[in-house]
């Protein structure tokens, strides 16, 4: 309900930009999507689920995905924690504070009950917590369980949240590795850094999510790296009323019928007319705008181009606006559906 309440917003001052948008989500929605967590460790997958399908609903829709997207490329782009990690680091913290009460304190004293249940291979707290780590943050390191009932402090648990970051992180890398014929431009793409060098991040708040004002052109953008676009190459992956799954290799681009019709293809390569002439416009704007712009060439590989423009801050606004009126463009004509998987 909460979510749908900040998300309904936009039906009063337009789409909420996703720095404001997030904030609102920390501050409305994520501490009922953590309520409790510190006692109620998440074991349970099936139950576990309702909780973190908020988080993914409230994201994708944010970034204007659908809900077939890859859901690794809401962290990727946003930068928030997955749920389930941020369950599992604020668990984690909840041990640090009561590794630091007194060992006569009630809270201290539960802590020492569930470690000794945990050593006589009892289930307790402690022992789902272990659990947990095993699962989400095996890299995590705990100390001694007997070490643990005399602690007086929580300096034995290390850097805990650091260490937590990093698992978050390398899921989300390992889901887009897993899905890499979607999301290799998510792969490919670098962020732009303060002192105008480009890094690679898996998980951080992108930069054109805030430089692309016109929220039509910034989901498009968004669509068409996560891909989640309505280009043929992903289109016909799934079957429907009118289809079976198309192979990958005769998922042809609608209008030049040469090639299959994926993101690079369609802005930079296909030779229906009307797009070559808006390839040549948005290229002049890029070289224009983009100091040293490296020039597209035949020899050159599509996917790490369209990467590298993507990478480019200070064309953010042109690319977006170019991925918009492409797809809108592509979206007027219907797929190219070979007969022999029609319905």
């Amino acid at each position: 309900k909460f979510a749908h309440a900040v998300l309904h917003i936009e039906s009063m001052i337009g789409a909420l930009p996703v720095h404001e948008a997030t904030t609102l989500y920390m501050g409305c929605v994520d501490p009922h999507l953590t309520y409790g967590c510190e006692v109620t460790i998440d074991t349970c997958n099936s139950s576990s689920d309702v909780i973190y399908d908020v988080q993914k609903s409230f994201y994708r829709r944010l970034l204007g995905l659908s809900k077939t997207s890859i859901i690794a490329a809401i962290f990727a782009e946003t930068g928030i924690m997955p749920l389930k990690h941020r369950r599992f680091l604020l668990q984690v913290r909840f041990l640090d504070y009561l590794l630091t009460r007194p060992l006569d304190c009630l809270a201290r004293t539960a802590l020492n009950d569930s470690i000794n249940l945990h050593l006589c291979n009892k289930p307790s707290w402690f022992s789902d917590l272990i659990e947990v780590k095993s699962n989400l943050c095996p890299h995590l390191t705990f100390p001694n369980a007997n070490h643990l009932l005399t602690a007086t402090s929580a300096e034995s648990l290390g850097d805990y949240s650091k260490s937590i970051f990093s698992a978050a992180s390398q899921w989300v890398q390992n889901e887009l590795f897993r899905v890499e014929k979607r999301s290799y431009l998510l792969c490919l793409r670098k962020e732009p850094q303060e002192n105008g060098l480009v890094k690679y991040h898996t998980m951080c708040r992108r930069q054109y999510l805030a430089d692309v004002y016109n929220a039509q052109h910034r989901k498009a953008l968004t669509r068409i790296l996560a891909g989640d676009h309505s280009l043929a190459v992903v289109r016909l992956t799934w079957a429907d009323n009118h289809h079976v799954p198309v192979p990958h290799n005769e998922r042809l681009c609608r209008f030049c019928k040469c090639k299959v019709e994926t993101p690079e293809h369609a802005m930079l390569e296909c030779l229906h007319p009307p797009i070559i002439n808006m390839h040549a416009s948005f290229l002049a704007k890029f070289y224009t705008i983009q100091p040293n712009a490296i020039p597209l060439c035949n020899t050159m590989d599509l996917h790490h181009y369209l990467a590298y423009i993507a990478s480019c801050r200070l064309t953010f606004p042109i690319l977006a606006k170019w991925a918009f009126e492409l797809t809108k463009f592509f979206n007027a004509t219907p797929m190219l559906i070979p007969s022999q998987y029609r319905r």
